[in-house]
């Protein structure tokens, strides 16, 4: 991958897209881990690595690109506040919106995902994963956590309306080097692959992608006249919500 996100992201070609030619599948790893090196961010990894293997095997071609939040923490905050996105924060949410799966990873505190990973989905446009593939992750120190992956992330992403894959992902301090661990990776990224081979996200999205309820932004700039008229021409000024938001009633 070409383009990186700053000091945000770090870009690498998956194991077969520095051969032949076709489609390459963008993968993208968001990872809230804080350690150097972060654990986290090494377990999402080798999902991300294994998924990259199971596709080279059916022959098609990938690219990793990683999201590293604590690179981002100063512009998350801020655009949690503001409403003011950078272009760091804007290319890494430009980055997961135009992946073909995405893993997610978080270190557990206090039984469940970390603020830091929670405000950057917090910012984010509400369909940015929308029937995307996409796989929980999280690392803890303790087995108490161990279904933070099935509760607290899956429950996230299916409010988002991702496609989540069946198996998550918990590993304890103990379970680093174990065959569980391992298995339990290579089950995720075989679950991930499947779903991307079969396109099922576009599939998706041709089949229904226009019953679903779009947002919108309003972006300001040199062309903000054209801009804000595409807006205004998707909203339904006539709908009971802006009959009652003008003072009328329901």
């Amino acid at each position: 991958m070409e383009a990186s996100l700053a000091d945000s992201t770090q870009s690498q070609r998956g194991p077969s897209a520095a051969t032949g030619g076709g489609k390459i599948h963008h993968i993208a790893i968001v990872s809230a881990g804080v350690g150097e090196p972060s654990t986290t961010t090494e377990l999402a990894r080798g999902i991300a690595l294994k998924t990259g293997e199971l596709l080279k095997n059916r022959g098609a071609h990938s690219e990793i690109a990683l999201i590293e939040l604590k690179n981002l923490s100063n512009d998350i905050a801020i655009a949690s506040v503001t409403l003011q996105i950078s272009p760091a924060l804007q290319e890494a949410l430009q980055t997961v919106q135009n992946s073909d799966a995405v893993i997610v990873a978080s270190p557990v505190y206090k039984a469940t995902y970390s603020g830091l990973f929670k405000s950057f989905w917090d910012i984010a446009d509400s369909d940015i994963v929308l029937g995307l593939p996409l796989a929980v992750v999280a690392t803890g120190g303790s087995e108490r956590h161990a279904l933070v992956p099935d509760t607290a992330m899956r429950s996230l992403f299916a409010f988002m309306r991702a496609l989540i894959v069946p198996t998550g992902v918990m590993a304890a301090t103990g379970d680093w080097g174990s065959s569980d661990l391992a298995a339990h990776q290579d089950r995720v990224a075989a679950e991930l692959s499947a779903l991307v081979m079969a396109h099922v996200h576009q599939n998706l999205l041709d089949s229904v992608g226009g019953k679903y309820t779009r947002t919108f932004k309003a972006t300001f700039d040199d062309d903000a006249d054209s801009k804000q008229s595409d807006v205004a021409a998707d909203i339904d000024f006539d709908s009971s919500l802006m009959h009652l938001a003008a003072g009328g009633s329901l």
